[in-house]
């Protein structure tokens, strides 16, 4: 069953502790941080859900690593992680302004919202930013096991321990499914106190829909390492 195991489900208790730890590295932190009772808690879980699908699709090209929505008493923050700050801001801040008018109007959050945006330096440390790349690679034509071992020399130099890439589905139009895996190094995936930086993005291509998974693993203890 541990290949069944969500990642980032398996360790949530772990991440619980970087709540309000602002040094943590932005992969380590609890994308959602609120308290509620009843109803409200599957409204706002919901939603959190929607904010996150719709900043993803808006957010594709500038490398986004990580949303963390933090809900207060009449008060709503969104923090927004990417590698490419400037594509999100905008010139003279026209697009962030745009992109929380959007945010306000869709999923009626407070007119008084608070957007931050903040700079991940090394966007090879984020798993999210590498299926991300290698999703939009391969749905370009661009062969996936170059790709995939290119991402792996990339990572190495970064300072990762251990990195798997895993891509599955009818690999260069094949008319049977199958999978492939690339990685170095070692990823403790039961290992609950490991921390591993978890990402799975799908890519449309002509001939089906085609899985991409990345593991990254930086060190032993979750809560000692910072990025």
């Amino acid at each position: 069953m541990g290949q069944k195991i969500n990642v980032n489900l398996f360790r949530a208790k772990k991440k619980l502790s970087n709540v309000t730890n602002t040094s943590a590295d932005a992969t380590a932190l609890q994308t959602s941080v609120w308290f509620a009772k009843g109803k409200t808690y599957s409204t706002y879980l919901l939603a959190d859900r929607e904010i996150k699908i719709f900043l993803r699709k808006e957010l594709q090209s500038s490398g986004l690593v990580n949303v963390v929505v933090r809900r207060y008493f009449r008060k709503v923050e969104i923090s927004i992680f990417v590698t490419r700050p400037g594509l999100v801001i905008g010139k003279a801040g026209a697009t962030i302004n745009a992109l929380k008018a959007k945010l306000i109007k869709m999923f009626k959050l407070p007119e008084d919202l608070k957007l931050d945006i903040a700079e991940y330096r090394d966007p090879y440390r984020s798993a999210n930013v590498i299926a991300e790349e290698l999703s939009d690679a391969v749905k370009r034509g661009a062969a996936y096991r170059k790709l995939a071992k290119g991402f792996l020399e990339k990572v190495k130099y970064s300072g990762i321990q251990g990195c798997k890439i895993t891509v599955a589905g009818r690999l260069n139009g094949a008319e049977i499914a199958r999978s492939e895996h690339f990685g170095y190094g070692s990823v403790p995936r039961h290992t609950i106190d490991a921390n591993i930086d978890y990402a799975a993005v799908p890519c449309k291509t002509k001939a089906g829909i085609l899985g991409i998974k990345v593991w990254l693993f930086k060190g032993d203890k979750f809560n000692a390492f910072n990025a």
